[in-house]
């Protein structure tokens, strides 16, 4: 992604969280406002760090090319395999907590079908990459 790109998400970002902290404030939300204040500041961080690569061009061309370099690809495809399978597999121990131990079948069923469609999507999504690559 440009810096140009990431400029104008940050300040997408920035402008979106700030609206959403002042809407939760006033509305009285608890959960709207620190979700608004969590965006502002991811906002924050994206504008400093294109910031900061905007002022030096060799590490702002550093920067792109590790974004298109093939190993970070490859291990940034390898991570989120791999968070994915750790995901299902704390979403079944969270489905027999709430079963077993915590006595809310409501909640289990609910995190079951969430982890039966992840896993659906996920086979379907290995299936038409497989055809298509």
């Amino acid at each position: 992604m440009k810096l140009k790109e990431q400029k104008k998400l940050g300040t997408l970002y920035f402008v979106l969280g700030t609206v959403l902290a002042i809407a939760g404030y006033f509305i009285k939300s608890s959960w709207l406002a620190p979700f608004g204040g969590g965006v502002c500041v991811l906002g924050l961080v994206r504008l400093l760090r294109a910031a900061r690569l905007s002022r030096d061009p060799d590490q702002a061309a550093d920067y792109d090319a590790s974004l298109q370099d093939e190993r970070t690809a490859y291990v940034a495809n390898k991570a989120r395999s791999l968070t994915f399978f750790i995901c299902i597999y704390a979403q079944l121990l969270a489905v027999l907590a709430a079963i077993l131990v915590f006595h809310q079948p409501l909640i289990g069923k609910v995190l079951c079908a969430l982890t039966c469609i992840q896993s659906l999507i996920y086979t379907g999504c290995y299936w038409y990459y497989n055809r298509k690559y």
